[in-house]
């Protein structure tokens, strides 16, 4: 089957923020695009945003990419995109988790589905980069009348992750090292460690190794939460943002949150590598993983699907707020 999926609008909610701000800044220079849409209820910040990127832009040489400042308030205005990014997201607060964001930000999320679902139209695709993408691509999947398949979350910066754990155990430069994560963004995140290469040749680590490596990955947010910055990653990800689409419009399989029904019927966006296929983004064979990945996959999908219905009951009926 052919790619067909060639972005050149692309609208990005909550594109003051740093996470929104920055993709928005990677789009606009890569010369790739021909609009973007900026939407945000900080409506002084983005307009000051525009301006700062599109003389950004005349430094970079490449100014063929229009920006747009979006009206929330008038979003059915402005016509449907090939990508809306929803990027909109409460304050990151010291000592969180990713499950302390979630309730918040699915409020945030339940906000904009008018304004998501208006903006995708009847093509276009949805990437989800607030945290946590994966529940909150499936809450979207449950809560608007977009196909779920057309909704994808961001997860590279685990395999990011995976990829310097890795070569700090082994000490070597980090762009000698292949490795992936799947599964879930968190604690249910699968290392693929059957997929492990190093300068290209498959590299075998011992169960030493391999504890290291796992306990440095997976100890990344706490961490990053106990500098207490106040923010989320503000350059990685909108950097691997840009490297996903760019991917997936050059038909190069890439780790993303990906709609997939489980044995039971029920569904949720757990992390694969996954291509552009007739209007959906959808999986490749999972023949890149061993029986003891897929079962792990297959855990991880339920866990999601799980956390994505509770949230969901939760927020609707108001447990646990004052």
């Amino acid at each position: 089957m052919e790619q067909h999926w060639t972005p050149r609008r692309v609208a990005i909610l909550g594109a003051s923020g740093l996470t929104g701000a920055g993709l928005a800044h990677q789009l606009s220079l890569a010369g790739t695009l021909d609009e973007i849409v900026l939407f945000d209820l900080k409506r002084n910040v983005l307009a000051a945003h525009a301006i700062d990127m599109r003389e950004a832009q005349i430094v970079a040489g490449r100014t063929g990419t229009r920006l747009t400042e979006g009206d929330l308030d008038a979003v059915e205005t402005h016509s449907p995109v090939d990508l809306v990014v929803f990027a909109a997201s409460l304050p990151e607060t010291p000592d969180g988790s990713r499950e302390a964001f979630l309730e918040g930000n699915l409020g945030v999320l339940r906000a904009l589905v008018p304004a998501i679902t208006h903006l995708a139209g009847e093509r276009g695709l949805v990437l989800v980069l607030t945290n946590p993408a994966d529940v909150l691509a499936t809450c979207l999947a449950h809560e608007s009348a977009i196909d779920p398949a057309r909704i994808f979350g961001y997860c590279l910066n685990d395999s990011l992750r995976f990829t310097a754990a890795v070569a700090r155990e082994l000490g070597v430069s980090p762009d000698r090292v292949d490795a992936l994560v799947v599964g879930e963004h968190g604690d249910g995140q699968v290392p693929v460690w059957s997929g492990i290469r190093l300068d290209g040749a498959p590299r075998a680590l011992t169960t030493d190794e391999r504890a290291r490596i796992d306990a440095d990955a997976r100890g990344w947010f706490r961490r990053w939460s106990d500098l207490r910055p106040g923010r989320s990653s503000g350059w990685t990800t909108p950097l691997g943002s840009a490297r996903t689409i760019a991917g997936l419009a050059a038909d190069e399989p890439m780790p993303v949150a990906v709609w997939r029904t489980d044995a039971d019927g029920s569904g949720a966006h757990v992390t694969l590598r996954a291509v552009v296929r007739e209007g959906g983004v959808v999986p490749i064979p999972l023949d890149y993983l061993d029986d003891a990945e897929r079962s792990a996959v297959d855990f991880a999908s339920a866990a999601i699907a799980e956390k994505a219905r509770r949230a969901g009951t939760l927020t609707r009926s108001g447990a646990g707020r004052d």
